[in-house]
C-alpha cells in the first residue's frame, strides 16, 4: 500500500491511428501516425504539433528537395481519415513520379553503357532498385504530467542504403500541450563527459561484440567534446534515453548511439521547471 501510495496516478490521454498504405512498381509508402485526441486544451495543442511533423515530413520527402511537394491540409485535422487519405495520396503520388524519374534516368544510363554484357545489362536493368518511406508516431510513455511521442522515418532513395529520420522523442507538458524542448542548463555538455562517455563506451561494447575496441575509433568529433545529441533526450520510467542520429558523432556503420541516464546521474544537469515536469 506505501509503495501504491508513492506511485503517480496516471489518466492515460485517448489517442487514434493515422493510417495509410501503399505500393507500386517502385515506390513504397507507409503511414502510421499515433495521435492524441482533442478532448482537452492540452490534447488539441499536441495534436497540431504532431500534425505539424507528420506535414514537414511527407511534403518534402526527399532531402534535395527544398518547395514543398504540395500544400499542407487545411480540413478538419479531428478527421483523422480524411487526414490520412490526403496525406497518404498526396506523399504517394510525389513519391511515385519521383522513384519513376529515377527509374528511367537508370535505364537510359544502364541501356547506353557500351561497358556492359548483354547479361549484365539485363541483370542491372532486372534489379532496379525503388524508394520506400515509412512514418512512425507513437505515443510510447506517459506520467501524469508529460506524454512522450516517437518521431522516426525511414527513407530510401535508392541509393547505396537507407537512412533514418524524423524529430526523435517529443516531450509534452499534458495540461498545456506544449512541446518540451529544453532539458538541461546551459554547459552542461562538458559537465556531463564522464557520463556521456560512459553510455558510449556501452553502446559501443554491445556493438562490437564484446571485442576489444577504442571509443576514440568510433567517434568523429570536431575536438575532443563530446556534444549532447541534438535531438531532445526521451524520458523513460528508468531514465532519459540519450539517442544520436546517423552521421551525428560516428559513421553510418555504427547505427544510432543510444543509452539510458538514469534521473539520479542527470538530475545534477537539469533545468529547475524540467525536473518539476518529469517529478523529480
Amino acid at each position: 500500500m506505501l509503495a501504491a501510495s508513492c506511485t503517480p496516478k496516471v489518466s492515460g490521454i485517448q489517442t487514434e491511428k493515422c493510417q495509410f498504405s501503399d505500393a507500386g512498381a517502385h515506390a513504397r509508402l507507409s503511414i502510421e501516425a499515433e495521435l492524441p485526441v482533442a478532448a482537452t486544451e492540452g490534447t488539441a495543442v499536441m495534436r497540431q504539433t504532431l500534425v505539424d511533423v507528420m506535414d514537414k515530413a511527407l511534403a518534402n520527402i526527399d532531402p534535395g528537395e527544398e518547395r514543398r511537394a504540395f500544400p499542407r491540409f487545411d480540413g478538419d485535422i479531428d478527421d483523422v481519415r480524411a487526414l490520412g487519405a490526403y496525406y497518404g495520396e498526396k506523399t504517394f503520388a510525389e513519391i511515385t513520379a519521383k522513384s519513376q524519374a529515377d527509374v528511367d534516368e537508370r535505364t537510359a544510363d544502364i541501356q547506353s553503357n557500351d561497358n556492359l554484357t548483354e547479361e549484365e545489362r539485363r541483370q542491372a536493368l532486372e534489379n532496379l532498385p525503388g524508394w520506400e518511406f515509412e512514418l512512425k508516431l507513437d505515443k510510447v510513455y506517459e506520467t501524469d504530467r508529460i506524454v512522450v511521442f516517437d518521431s522516426f522515418n525511414y527513407i530510401y532513395l535508392g541509393g547505396a542504403h537507407g537512412g533514418i529520420t524524423g524529430d526523435g522523442a517529443l516531450t509534452f507538458d499534458k495540461e498545456s500541450g506544449m512541446r518540451i524542448r529544453d532539458f538541461f542548463v546551459p554547459g552542461a555538455a562538458a559537465q556531463m563527459q564522464d557520463l556521456l562517455r560512459q553510455g558510449l563506451e556501452e553502446y559501443f561494447a554491445e556493438a562490437s561484440g564484446g571485442a576489444e575496441y577504442d571509443l576514440a575509433d568510433f567517434l568523429h568529433l570536431d575536438g575532443d567534446l563530446i556534444p549532447l545529441p541534438r535531438w531532445a533526450p526521451k524520458p523513460t520510467a528508468e531514465g532519459l534515453v540519450l539517442t544520436y542520429q546517423q552521421y551525428e558523432i560516428a559513421a553510418y556503420a555504427a547505427g544510432m548511439p543510444s543509452f539510458t541516464l538514469s534521473y539520479d546521474e542527470v538530475a545534477p544537469y537539469l533545468l529547475p521547471e524540467t525536473k518539476k515536469d518529469l517529478g523529480l
